[in-house]
């Protein structure tokens, strides 16, 4: 009749040793992936911590400068005035304010009317 086939032939036997090969690779695999991904929440973690110190220190003297800008406004609005009515008034002074940006006076022309020619 049929004679048996033998449990164990050469070729499972090679077959069972590279998948528990392949097994103890992807084992291997998804340890380190799990050491990478705790290094790196490690990592993030640490420095959205120093970020959030760094953040609170700037903002305690953000907060400090920007007190000392309103307490100062109305003084700097007074200086801006002063400024634009000395270039009015001072026309070597315009070239200056022109150099900087500084918009020229409005409802007065900065230039000199054209003399008529005989």
């Amino acid at each position: 009749m049929n004679a048996p086939i033998p449990a164990s032939t050469p070729a499972s036997s090679d077959l069972e040793q590279q998948v528990a090969a392949l097994q103890r690779q992807v084992f291997l695999l998804l340890v380190a992936l799990n050491v990478v991904a705790a290094t790196l929440v490690f990592y993030f973690f640490y420095e959205s911590h120093v970020a959030n110190i760094e953040y609170n220190d700037g903002r305690g003297r953000a907060i400090q400068i920007i007190d000392e800008y309103q307490k100062n406004a109305l003084s700097i609005q007074k200086f801006d005035q002063e400024l634009g009515n000395y270039g009015t008034t001072h026309r070597d002074f315009q070239p200056i304010l022109k150099k900087y940006g500084w918009p020229g006076p409005s409802g007065s022309s900065t230039s000199t009317p054209a003399e008529p020619r005989p």
